[in-house]
């Protein structure tokens, strides 16, 4: 079932697969296996991490030029486009915008090791990216805890 974020792309002309090339908002995207993505994010942790939060900074800035979202539509945007990306659910537990601090929490991450964990340097780097953009600020995104009791979520302070 496609996504209702996708289907409102996908009436704008703003989603489009054709030919094997997959386009969001203006975007070129590629599919590739979360365990690509891993191994690529092991060579070296530090480097992906910068490398991922500075363009996804710089996309978001394109996305919300193209969408024309004021920062409360863009928070609703980054959200839907956090679960297109196939990372796992976000929700905003609590955001403080003067102090440019939120806690995020991510149900189902999808960018789980060998052991189970989301250990990847992806999942903070991208939210790091996005919230930089929101923000107008550098900001990184620290996880703080897992969720325990059978709730599938990892937790991350973004400030």
């Amino acid at each position: 079932m496609i996504s209702p974020f996708l289907k409102k792309l996908l009436f704008a002309r703003q989603f489009s697969i054709a030919d094997g090339k997959i386009n969001i908002l203006g975007k070129r995207q590629i599919l590739l296996p979360a365990d690509v993505i891993f191994n690529l994010g092991e060579i070296n942790p530090k480097i992906v991490y910068k490398s991922v939060k500075s363009a996804m900074r710089k996309d978001m800035t394109d996305y919300a030029k193209k969408l024309g979202s004021s920062d409360e539509g863009m928070l609703m945007v980054m959200s839907e486009l956090f679960d297109t990306f196939g990372l796992g659910s976000m929700e905003i537990v609590n955001i403080e915008n003067k102090k440019r601090r939120c806690i995020i929490r991510i149900h189902n991450p999808q960018m789980n090791g060998k052991s189970g964990e989301d250990n990847s340097m992806l999942t903070p780097a991208v939210l790091s990216g996005m919230f930089s953009f929101l923000f107008n600020k550098d900001v990184d995104a620290k996880k703080v805890n897992a969720g325990a009791g059978g709730t599938i979520y990892n937790e991350y302070v973004i400030g």
